[in-house]
């Protein structure tokens, strides 16, 4: 239904302000203020929307019905909506993809294309129906006070103009105000929203800033006219869980400072339990729970809501944890939807538990009160609070114990911060060792099956300019990947996280072969794979595959699932070709899809079972090792567990050897067993999962771990560690430590670390194969405070762990 969406025709997509006359003003006191207060610079001022002193809300939707107009007829999208936001408040929504999320939001903004309409209900503005209002005058208060930010703030920016002739044209359009006071007025917002060296992005254009800039550009331009209703879809999805902090840290002083009433629509439990004060959970277009964020989050009714919460791998979980609770099946198509049963009972394991059938699947629930504010979508009623919520039980993995490594394993540390050899580790069952090298490999039972030393993919930088041209001009290369060592054992998942631009995905397709190698070795089971895929052997690419972030942009549409997953069957001859459909049956199954999935194509499968099929395809040629490039980064969170569910038991039943790229790192903690944290095209902490959550951290490792969104209301408040300014340039990496211009501790050091500007930090030595490339020393690091609550895990460790002289 999305792809009906009619947007506004403006260069911004955000909508802005049109002044409305004094006579609107007068008629109705649709703002409950007089025009003279309208009169004056309102950039910072209280909203003219102020309800202060009413207990009218900002927002009020009541019994909101949405559908769209089909060739088979009318089909319900939303129905039943009741919710309201007030002044300063946040109201979130959530759920999976499919279930009205959006589709709310552009039911109170009046664009939901040519075939959707509101249904029924009613949707109050400041106390005004906007239902039936015509749409000259919606278009006005829109305007005027309410602004949305999207998820993709690429599609809200105009590629051809500057940010500041957008910007500014927001104000210059729908206010008396000249140019100049409007470009300096635009300034100061970016300001607001924490933009650094707001002035000169004023003259760029939007592909030459960050992501995470740009979707602070769409927050100011939707904050110039001081709107009194805010609605942000997704706003931080694609972003790195830094910058997403930085957004989320943004949202909470908008809403203080503006006193603006936002919707905040997410399907990440762990932003929403951060930013909002009430919660609204969506399910296929019904709202299915609703109170007060942390009455959910304590004590959540609705089976639908607990599955949710019981899909997110945690930071705090036990570390023996290997599964995920996962919601079975999917979000029903509008026009699957049974009005006249439970639409989740097809999914609710509580039915089947309570043998329900009869009721759930022939009456359709109500919304019933089980507690304060507190209200339910299930005939169970209260009766699912007394059950925790903790016996949605997981499994234990096991887990690769290392094994503590003696002094003389360690190596000597050289003044560039090289290890002349690396520390062994053993997993339960005897694997290999693990460890970051540069030198002459000295591993106990070493058995890895991939060895990296001093790795580099540069990608060579051309400014167009005349000199360049004609190869007259130096040469620049940007260090994408910059001297990395590594050694991965069999068996195992090693996680590589840090932020976009740090190399994580450098580092893989230069394995992969997909980005040529520009210095240093590689191998895999002995054989040399530096080379370019094109030039590999069958044999040697067989042994390595991809599994990549968007599987619509890597699977062929004119074919079926079946023709796709036999296509490197029969390239690599896995089996005999008469052989071919059974292990195309096997492989799906193997992916937990059903066999009639064989004759489907991509269009006909949902977000997660397209990633199913993308790992049955690199599992065809039966790899020793699979590479999974952000592979669960833009799935729902029930999605999310299933597939992390999936790779574990790929990882344990196979014996596959994974490398898992992510910038999530409570994901990253459940599935690895080993962990690199890359920043600026280096390797600056290494270590199993057990040595990297707690104490000592790299100051980065601390920053990215401080910046994980908790899916607990009081956690998520906690005190957390900022980094100011993006991921300099890799053409031009600072001197010194690479992460010197944004650490937020190097005045543990003399002189306000002065050293961290001119020296590379040496490698130093933690328990087994922890090691941190940083000036700070180590037993310094240790008396850090743990960013998190720890789980089960490192009980034992962190009294075995305490670092003395």
């Amino acid at each position: 239904m999305d792809n009906n969406r009619e947007r506004p025709v403006t260069p911004s997509l955000v909508t802005t302000r049109e002044e409305l006359s004094p006579t609107s003003l007068e008629g109705d006191m649709l703002f409950g203020t007089s025009p003279a207060s309208l009169e004056g610079d309102m950039l910072f001022g209280t909203s003219p929307a102020s309800l202060e002193g009413t207990q009218v809300p900002v927002l009020e939707v009541r019994d909101l019905a949405i559908s769209y107009k089909t060739r088979k007829g009318s089909i319900p999208a939303v129905r039943g909506v009741n919710f309201s936001v007030g002044q300063g408040e946040t109201l979130g929504l959530v759920g999976e993809s499919g279930c009205g999320k959006s589709t709310i939001a552009f039911g109170i903004l009046d664009f939901l294309g040519t075939n959707g309409y509101v249904a029924g209900g009613s949707i109050k503005f400041m106390g005004q129906e906007l239902v039936g209002k015509p749409r000259e005058e919606l278009r006005r208060i829109r305007g005027n006070n309410i602004s949305m930010v999207y998820q993709d703030p690429m599609q809200a920016l105009n590629p051809s103009l500057t940010i500041g002739t957008q910007l500014s044209e927001v104000l210059t359009t729908h206010k008396s105000i000249d140019r100049e006071d409007a470009w300096e007025k635009s300034i100061a917002m970016l300001e607001r929203v924490y933009m650094p060296d707001a002035r000169n992005v004023m003259e760029r254009y939007p592909h030459m800033i960050s992501g995470g800039q740009q979707q602070r550009v769409v927050i100011a331009m939707g904050m110039l006219n001081n709107p009194s209703l805010l609605i942000m879809d997704e706003p931080t999805t694609a972003l790195d869980v830094t910058v997403e902090a930085a957004v989320l840290d943004l949202v909470d002083d908008l809403k203080k400072d503006f006193s603006t009433g936002i919707i905040f629509i997410t399907h990440n439990l762990g932003v929403v339990a951060r930013v909002s004060d009430n919660l609204c959970v969506m399910y296929a277009g019904e709202m299915v729970e609703r109170a007060p964020i942390q009455t959910i989050f304590d004590n959540p009714a609705h089976p639908y809501t607990r599955g949710l919460l019981s899909c997110i791998p945690r930071l705090t979980d036990d570390l023996a944890y290997n599964r995920l609770w996962s919601i079975r099946g999917r979000v029903p198509h509008p026009s699957e939807r049974d009005v006249v049963r439970c639409v989740f009972s097809p999914r609710c394991d509580w039915m089947e538990r309570n043998g329900m059938h009869d009721l759930c699947g022939t009456t359709h629930p109500e919304l019933v009160q089980v507690g304060e504010k507190h209200q339910s979508r299930c005939f169970m009623g209260a009766k699912t609070l007394g059950v925790s919520i903790n016996e949605y039980a997981r499994g234990n993995r096991k887990l690769l114990e290392e094994a503590a490594a003696d002094d003389d394993d360690t190596g000597t540390v050289d003044p560039a911060g090289g290890i002349d050899s690396a520390v062994g580790v053993h997993s339960a069952g005897g694997a290999g060792g693990i460890g970051i090298t540069s030198g002459t490999p000295h591993i106990k039972g070493d058995s890895a099956i991939a060895r990296v030393k001093n790795l580099k993919v540069y990608y060579e930088h051309t400014t167009g300019s005349i000199k360049s041209m004609f190869g007259m001009e130096e040469k620049q290369y940007v260090k994408a990947v910059d001297d990395v060592s590594m050694k991965v054992p069999r068996g195992s998942v090693l996680g590589v996280v840090g932020e976009s631009g740090c190399g994580k995905s450098s580092l893989v397709k230069g394995l992969v072969g997909l980005e040529e190698i520009s210095g240093g070795r590689a191998t895999l089971m002995g054989l040399d794979i530096t080379t370019p895929v094109a030039k590999r052997s069958l044999d040697l690419i067989k042994e390595l595959q991809m599994v990549f972030q968007n599987p619509d942009s890597t699977l062929n549409p004119s074919f079926t699932v079946g023709q796709q997953i036999a296509r490197p069957i029969r390239r690599f001859k896995t089996v005999p070709e008469k052989e071919i459909p059974a292990e195309v049956q096997r492989l799906l199954r193997e992916v937990k899809l059903d066999s009639y999935y064989y004759n489907r194509y991509p269009r006909q499968l949902s977000g997660g079972e397209k990633q199913r099929v993308g790992i049955a395809r690199a599992l065809a040629s039966r790899p020793s090792m699979v590479i999974c490039d952000e592979p669960v980064s833009a799935l729902d969170v029930s999605v999310q567990a299933a597939v992390l569910n999936l790779l574990n038991e790929i990882k344990d039943d196979l014996g596959t050897t994974l490398i898992f790229i992510a910038h999530d790192l409570s994901v990253v903690r459940f599935i690895s067993d080993f962990i690199a944290v890359m920043y600026l095209g280096k390797i600056v902490e290494f270590g199993s999962v057990r040595r990297i959550y707690p104490p000592p951290y790299h100051p980065y490792t601390e920053a990215l771990l401080s910046a994980v969104p908790v899916p607990d209301p009081v956690e998520s408040r906690r005190d957390f560690v900022r980094l100011s300014g993006d991921v300099p340039s890799a053409m031009n990496p600072p001197g010194g430590c690479r992460f010197h211009t944004r650490c937020p501790r190097r005045d543990m050091l003399p002189d306000g670390g002065r050293i961290c500007t001119e020296v590379p930090p040496p490698w130093q030595k933690g328990r087994g194969t922890h090691r941190i490339m940083c000036h700070i020393p180590m037993e310094e690091l240790s008396q850090m405070k743990a960013v998190l609550p720890l789980g089960k895990g490192y009980d034992d460790m962190l009294v075995s762990d305490k670092f003395s002289h």
